[in-house]
């Protein structure tokens, strides 16, 4: 068990910085544009460490089923990610810290 959580420490990271920011998004809105861009900053290193977490995984499937599969699945996950980040963004919910 323990192995397996420090192998998965990015995601770990990543959900932790989820939970804090919606448990803390009302409170850290009105202090100022500082505040604002430090929950910006540490927002978008949780999804790049989520997005770490996502190729190590696709690599590790791509190697299992190899060659043209294995390509495959890593375009595929590439893109992926790039998508739903995309979406997040381009979401018509608004926020305030934006």
């Amino acid at each position: 068990m323990k192995s397996i959580l420090q192998s998965e420490k990015f995601l770990l990271l990543a959900c932790a910085v989820a939970i804090a920011g919606f448990a803390l998004d009302s409170r850290l809105g009105g202090y100022g544009r500082l505040s604002s861009l430090l929950e910006s900053a540490v927002l978008i290193g949780a999804i790049l460490a989520a997005s770490l977490s996502v190729a190590r995984h696709a690599e590790r499937i791509a190697r299992k089923l190899g060659d043209p599969y294995g390509s495959m699945i890593l375009t595929l996950s590439a893109v992926l990610v790039e998508v739903i980040v995309l979406a997040i963004v381009a979401s018509p919910a608004g926020s305030r810290t934006l």
